[in-house]
């Protein structure tokens, strides 16, 4: 019992000296296809929209960014959360702009809390991701990706964000 409790004060100790870091993640899913769009690019500058707003509002952000040819998902996770806990962050705000099956244009922005990770020892190790509290997502035709103002939409989603999260 008093091993949880000290394990559960670690945890909160942990939370709050990250309280002031949001990781503003993006990666691109499409890879770029000869004469097609560079989705690195898109995804980079949407993702960088979305980390100016949010900063802009009082979010302490740390944008990064992986290729569409980073396709190990399980290493770019690794990488992101090492990072995130350097950096002291407890949030997560995932950013992509891509093409799905149907050809449909989606940009979408989700949330999620990073939460101390406890080892089978009872030692925090590290981070984890915890459940999706916020999604904002906008499905757009095609021929919508030529004419778009990427830089107003990533605005718009993360003013969305914001508004929500100070309720």
């Amino acid at each position: 019992m008093r091993r949880e409790l000290i394990v559960a004060a670690l945890a909160l100790a942990a939370g709050a000296a990250q309280a002031d870091c949001t990781v503003v993640f993006g990666q691109a899913r499409n890879p770029r296809l000869l004469g097609g769009p560079n989705w690195d690019d898109i995804n980079k500058r949407f993702n960088m929209a979305v980390a100016d707003t949010l900063q802009a509002g009082g979010l302490n952000t740390r944008p990064m960014s992986a290729s569409s040819a980073d396709t190990d998902v399980q290493a770019v996770g690794r990488t992101l959360l090492k990072q995130a806990d350097k950096l002291g962050c407890s949030a997560l705000v995932e950013t992509t702009v891509f093409a799905d099956e149907q050809g449909t244009l989606v940009l979408r922005l989700r949330a999620y809390p990073l939460l101390p990770l406890i080892g089978a020892g009872g030692t925090v190790e590290g981070l984890r991701i915890g459940e999706q509290r916020f999604v904002t997502q906008r499905d757009l035709p095609p021929a919508a990706l030529l004419r778009m103002d990427s830089d107003a939409l990533a605005a718009q989603m993360a003013a969305e964000y914001l508004q929500r999260e100070r309720r």
